[in-house]
């Protein structure tokens, strides 16, 4: 933890020294998304006992932007995602916009802030989002709205799939799990596989087809199906 937290100052720095020469003329903040990428690989390769395991690369058609919608299981969440193979945007809470280091990255990568319950506030994440996908960025949102208790998929909001209604972009969902237990009463879980699993995306077609409420339901179904196939530890109880 020592050498991750020594790390992470040191790529800090030099997060910030890049946003500073590249702020006024990368206007998508790509050299800031490769730096995070960067970073976010290093810290799972700090860990030799943890491994990543990606499927469904061949779900993703390059140069198309996406709003992808994932569960959401824990902080490691984060830097397991930069896994995806394209440019995107978080869409967060505003709150976590206060935490140190973290939260200053989000701001300088662009990213899109959201009040808790704030209509206003709601409207102006969509309105930001749609300029990013009409720009080529991806948006990721979770769509549960917080981190599992359980560590499985939880009921989903309505934001990502207004999002995708109203600016015609696909839908990528992603399936991810391990975060959730990578840590416990005994440290750092070791050996420990964190999975990343990319379904195929929802066209257009078939979103303007379903309502929103629809459109939530079926992929929250599809997105706990497929987690309980790729972690069944966390339904064992569940009837």
């Amino acid at each position: 933890m020592t050498v991750l937290a020594l790390f992470t100052v040191v790529i800090f720095l030099v997060f910030t020294t890049v946003w500073l020469l590249t702020v006024l003329f990368d206007r998508n903040r790509t050299v800031c998304h490769r730096l995070s990428r960067f970073w976010s690989k290093m810290i799972y390769r700090l860990c030799p006992w943890w491994k990543v395991r990606v499927t469904g690369l061949e779900n993703v058609i390059y140069g198309r932007p996406y709003v992808v919608v994932s569960n959401h299981q824990a902080m490691l969440d984060i830097p397991l995602l930069y896994v995806l193979p394209f440019d995107f945007k978080w869409v967060s809470k505003r709150e976590v916009y206060k935490i140190p280091i973290f939260g200053w990255v989000l701001w300088m990568h662009g990213d899109v802030a959201i009040e808790r319950g704030g209509t206003a506030s709601a409207k102006a994440m969509l309105a930001k989002c749609e300029a990013y996908l009409k720009r080529g960025v991806s948006v990721v949102m979770f769509p549960e709205g917080t981190r599992t208790k359980t560590g499985r998929v939880n009921a989903f909001k309505e934001g990502a799939m207004m999002l995708a209604q109203q600016s015609g972009a696909d839908i990528l969902p992603v399936v991810i799990d391990g975060t959730f237990d990578a840590f416990g009463k005994g440290g750092i879980a070791a050996p420990h596989t964190f999975q990343v699993r990319i379904l195929a995306p929802i066209g257009a077609d078939e979103i303007s087809r379903a309502s929103t409420r629809e459109l939530r339901d079926t992929l929250n179904t599809l997105m706990c199906d497929t987690h309980r196939a790729v972690a069944p530890r966390h339904y064992q109880d569940k009837k």
